[in-house]
């Protein structure tokens, strides 16, 4: 059975690459990933990670807040601008997938989660502790 870290980046990787409704398949969710009983639990893990990752905006993260906080409106542009070039965001996306999919061993995601959203990385959190699975987390 995957541990808990593992069967997170499993998600999150499925989510990335649009494949996240394979978990639908009970056949993919075997007593390899997951105990049968959970089975409903790990979708709403995914269903849950889907929509933080859908709803991913580098520019209203608390990091980019940061990164523009006190400067002029020609630097903070100048910097939406950059972050929002397609290459950029790709790499933020990114980023950001790896924030997710680590988000029992470390709080990267927080800072590249909207504020707003930040209850749901604690439900992620809670979600993913309450599984059965073995493993730290």
């Amino acid at each position: 059975m995957l541990t808990k870290p593992e069967l997170c980046r499993m998600i999150v990787g499925l989510v990335e690459v649009n494949d996240a409704d394979l978990l639908d398949q009970d056949a993919i969710l075997s007593v390899d990933v997951c105990t049968p009983g959970e089975r409903t639990a790990v979708r709403g893990i995914r269903d849950l990670i889907h929509q933080l990752y859908l709803h991913f905006d580098y520019l209203a993260s608390p990091r980019f807040v940061d990164e523009t906080d006190g400067k002029s409106s020609a630097f903070s542009g100048m910097l939406r601008k950059r972050y929002s070039d397609p290459v950029r965001r790709a790499e933020c996306r990114r980023a950001y997938a790896v924030a997710l999919a680590n988000i029992l061993d470390e709080n990267d995601a927080y800072s590249l989660t909207k504020t707003a959203e930040h209850d749901s990385l604690d439900r992620l959190r809670e979600l993913l502790n309450a599984l059965a699975n073995p493993g730290d987390g």
